[in-house]
């Protein structure tokens, strides 16, 4: 058996998993968008208890009821990903047009770190939502 064809990475079933690649795309632009625009909506009340981390949670939703639903390993770890790589090309609009000071206060270097970390992050919530499907089944069975 190929790599290419294990159900563990991708999934057992090819349209779920072209599904779950269509929704960690949304996510891409929402995160993108949603972090972009911070600076027209952060005088809100209750901003950063809201806005800021609804995509993360979002993105761990989406990666838990995909390996729920079809496994997938490294489908449902990239959607965390793809939610780092739309904040973290938005603070890079900021800077270039200028809307922040011209510190990042995450730093570029430390976007490798955050890519390591969803994707840990997606593997554990992969792990997570699999295994639970598996004792669901079973103990239906």
């Amino acid at each position: 058996m190929s790599y290419a064809n294990s159900s563990v990475l991708f999934g057992r079933d090819r349209h779920r998993t072209r599904q779950v690649l269509l929704l960690a795309t949304i996510i891409f632009f929402a995160s993108l968008v949603v972090y972009t625009s911070f600076p027209i909506y952060e005088s809100f009340p209750f901003t950063f208890v809201v806005v800021v981390p609804s995509i993360p949670v979002i993105a761990g939703a989406v990666a838990l009821v995909s390996a729920y639903l079809n496994d997938g390993l490294l489908v449902s770890a990239l959607v965390p990903v793809m939610a780092v790589i739309g904040m973290e090309l938005s603070l890079g609009i900021w800077l270039y047009f200028d809307l922040v000071p011209s510190y990042d206060p995450a730093g570029f270097g430390f976007i490798p770190v955050l890519l390591a970390v969803a994707f840990g992050i997606g593997i554990g919530v992969a792990a997570i939502g699999a295994s639970t499907r598996r004792v669901v089944t079973y103990i239906n069975s």
